[in-house]
């Protein structure tokens, strides 16, 4: 597999930069005004007829959960791109975690959900990448580099309790050379170098298609 290498974080406060998500979404969201509109004007004539306040709700509540999801990505988007490696450098573990999976999903991986605690067993965090491979993560937030048995413990991960799963391994101060050769072919590494060219949407991290 490939490695990435060289060689409260995402969280913020929102203000008028919300309205660029209106500006730069407008005829979207004036065509979903339409057709809900339409959708309304056709129920109310048709009042009789419960299916198609059915069909009403659904259209209703699809064109809503788009809007909202488009809201939320573009805002984690943006408080992704805020971030900078000193600021990854002040994260506790769980918040490193919590940017790993926005980055996940700010640039196309789906279902990302973190898991990480006391009991994670070495997964942290879920998803699948754009291809539809499922993916685990193990993220490193250290002052130092990574070990190799903490690499041969991932590879030990992978290859029981999240068999078919790839897996990405992403450390913020990167690995020792140890550590890299242990996990070359085993999975894809992120260190220090990789993660800022990830933060920064040159370089995004996937697994190989099989």
């Amino acid at each position: 597999m490939a490695n990435i290498s060289s060689g409260q974080g995402t969280r913020g406060r929102t203000g008028p930069r919300e309205w660029r998500f209106v500006r730069r979404h407008r005829n979207g969201l004036v065509l979903s005004l339409v057709v809900a509109l339409m959708v309304g004007t056709w129920v109310a004539r048709s009042a009789a007829w419960p299916l198609l306040w059915v069909a009403a709700a659904l259209a209703v509540a699809a064109l809503v959960w788009w809007a909202r999801a488009r809201m939320r990505l573009a805002r984690e988007k943006r408080l992704v791109g805020r971030v900078d490696l000193s600021e990854v450098d002040r994260m506790s573990g769980a918040e490193f975690e919590e940017h790993v999976a926005g980055l996940m999903r700010v640039h196309g991986y789906t279902a990302v959900t973190v898991v990480g605690g006391a009991e994670d067993g070495g997964v942290d965090v879920l998803g699948r990448a754009r291809d539809g491979q499922a993916v685990v993560v193990q993220c490193k937030r250290w002052a130092h580099p990574v070990p190799p048995n903490e690499v041969r413990a991932f590879i030990g991960v992978l290859n029981s309790s999240h068999e078919g799963y790839q897996g990405i391994f992403v450390a913020s101060n990167g690995f020792t050379d140890a550590a890299a050769r242990e996990g070359e072919g085993h999975m894809v590494l992120v260190d220090r170098d990789g993660l800022s060219r990830w933060m920064g949407g040159v370089d995004v991290p996937e697994p190989p298609r099989r």
